[in-house]
């Protein structure tokens, strides 16, 4: 009887967290661990909410994926753009679209800090957040057609 090589299998946590990251790629906003979920249910991905989110760990602890913590304090992601370097984010509250902000300043501030009150293995974090320009105007035009016209 002849043995057959067994070819060695893709790991499934890999396949997943490629999966996964290709959402992130796409949506191009800051996600929640359910929001991933629900869409890959849509895409008829077969994957459970706990798998998500350690899944989504993986890639902020290799670099691939940015975390954050939202106003409401919900942890969110999206994929990063810039793995080799810090940065910061400005991020809209209503739809989670996301700019890369290159901000240096704070850089030099949390050193400046650190050597002053003798702080070693400082870190930091900056994420601000606010309503864009196209969130703002839609919430305007929004407004204004819900007023009631004056009646003289």
């Amino acid at each position: 009887m002849e043995r057959i090589a067994k070819q060695p299998k893709e790991r499934r946590s890999s396949t997943r967290r490629e999966i996964i990251l290709a959402l992130l790629i796409e949506s191009k906003s800051f996600l929640s661990s359910q929001e991933i979920h629900k869409l890959l249910s849509r895409q008829e991905v077969s994957i459970g909410l706990a798998t998500v989110y350690r899944q989504l760990e993986g890639l902020v602890e290799q670099g691939r994926a940015d975390a954050i913590v939202s106003p409401s304090g919900e942890r969110l992601y999206r994929h990063c753009g810039q793995a080799e370097t810090h940065h910061h984010h400005i991020i809209c509250r209503v739809c989670g679209a996301a700019t890369e902000l290159d901000f240096p300043e704070v850089e030099i501030i949390t050193q400046t800090y650190a050597k002053r009150y003798k702080y070693k293995s400082v870190t930091h974090s900056l994420e601000i957040f606010g309503v864009c320009l196209a969130c703002d105007r839609l919430q305007s035009s929004s407004i204004k057609s819900r007023r009631k016209p004056k009646l003289s």
